[in-house]
């Protein structure tokens, strides 16, 4: 039996869905909190200012130009994939989900002190600010799609192809802290694209395998029975490409 209160932090997005459907399979997931995303607006101006003009510029180039078309070559991948993994999109329960205007602000911070939950599921939000993660006593985890701490932030399983890293293209379940994907480790899944993937459909495999991963560490959550690595290395911080990295590399 379940002896823990148990929430999801989200984004509403595909893989939050579909982490959500697979986690209310077998347990209890007592309210779901989904966060409004930034306005392109602000998200343009906030990137300008930690990675530069050009390259934001190159950033919005790569999204307009390549990603409709990669979207476009790999929609018999695309749902390959979902069907294998069958991934759910079903959306979340309308009678345990809240929307807040961002997780940092005092509603969340309100609705966590409410719940009291002993487990944080995190998937797909903005950095949690350290006001909310002492607001409660509960374990914040989060689902990276990226292998930490070599691959932080965007991304990962594409940045590790790019650098001839194929060993690690995987996904990491990890405590979260005031870092960014900077938590103990507690699990990590890797796996091997298909050689129809490509950058629109490797954070499909890295979700799954994820979700997979998750839902079998869970139990072990649950009752504090699990082990965690915390790697001193801070490795390198990824973004979405430039449309000129995309063209100097043949990733795809």
């Amino acid at each position: 039996m379940q002896n823990k209160k148990i929430i999801l932090l989200a984004s509403d997005c595909e893989s939050s869905k579909w982490l959500y459907n697979a986690i209310k399979k077998d347990f209890n997931v007592e309210m779901v909190i989904i966060e409004t995303p930034l306005s392109k607006k602000i998200l343009f101006k906030r990137r300008i200012k930690k990675i530069g003009l050009l390259k934001v510029l190159g950033q919005t180039l790569f999204s307009l130009v390549i990603v409709p078309i990669l979207k476009q070559l790999s929609k018999k991948q695309r749902n390959l994939l979902i069907n294998k993994y069958q991934l759910i999109d079903t959306d979340f329960d309308g009678y345990c989900t809240k929307k807040v205007l961002s997780i940092n602000n005092n509603e969340c911070k309100e609705l966590l002190q409410k719940i009291e939950p002993d487990i944080v599921l995190v998937n797909g939000t903005r950095i949690i600010s350290k006001k909310i993660l002492d607001s409660t006593k509960a374990i914040f985890v989060n689902m990276h799609v990226g292998i930490t701490p070599w691959y932080r932030g965007s991304h990962g399983g594409y940045w590790a192809l790019y650098n001839n890293d194929a060993k690690n293209f995987g996904t990491t379940i990890h405590l979260i802290d005031t870092g960014v994907d900077t938590g103990a480790i507690i699990e990590q899944a890797f796996t091997v694209p298909h050689k129809a993937d490509n950058f629109t459909t490797y954070p499909i495999v890295q979700a799954a395998i994820g979700i997979n991963t998750l839902t079998k560490v869970l139990p072990k959550i649950i009752s504090n029975n699990f082990q965690v690595v915390q790697n001193t290395e801070k490795g390198e911080m990824y973004y979405q490409p430039t449309l000129w990295e995309y063209f100097t590399n043949k990733t795809k």
